[in-house]
């Protein structure tokens, strides 16, 4: 599966965008890296782009990863899994809105520890994959 999985990032900080794809890239999934929301809204809207997976920033400009998400389950249903990473996941209303949106939350200070199980979670792979 993973050489043909394709992964949405929404992240607008450059450099933490490419730490993403580094995470991701050498596991052989197709990568779709944008820098802000309304980019990233506008890839779940094109329906003839497949995808297996988002993962959002929190706080970006012109869109929020809160609106991406939206934005992804009207347009791709529940079933498109979606994990946030974000520098504010230690507030408790972070938590409570991931929580009501049924994501998993990731800390950035963490991804490197966290990020890999998460996809692999997400994505039903086994240990291995990941």
């Amino acid at each position: 599966m993973a050489g043909q999985t394709s992964v949405l990032i929404a992240e607008d900080y450059p450099d933490f965008r490419a730490r993403l794809l580094a995470l991701l890239e050498p596991f052989g999934f197709n990568c779709i890296p944008v820098q802000n929301g309304r980019l990233a809204i506008e890839v779940l809207k094109d329906r003839e782009q497949d995808l297996h997976l988002l993962i959002t920033d929190m706080d970006m400009p012109v869109n929020t990863g809160w609106d991406v998400i939206a934005a992804a389950r009207e347009h791709r249903g529940a079933e498109l899994p979606i994990i946030m990473q974000t520098g504010e996941a230690g507030y408790s209303y972070v938590k409570k809105r991931a929580a009501e949106f049924a994501i998993p939350l990731i800390d950035k200070v963490d991804v490197d520890v966290h990020l890999a199980p998460a996809v692999r979670q997400a994505l039903g792979l086994p240990e291995e994959d990941l």
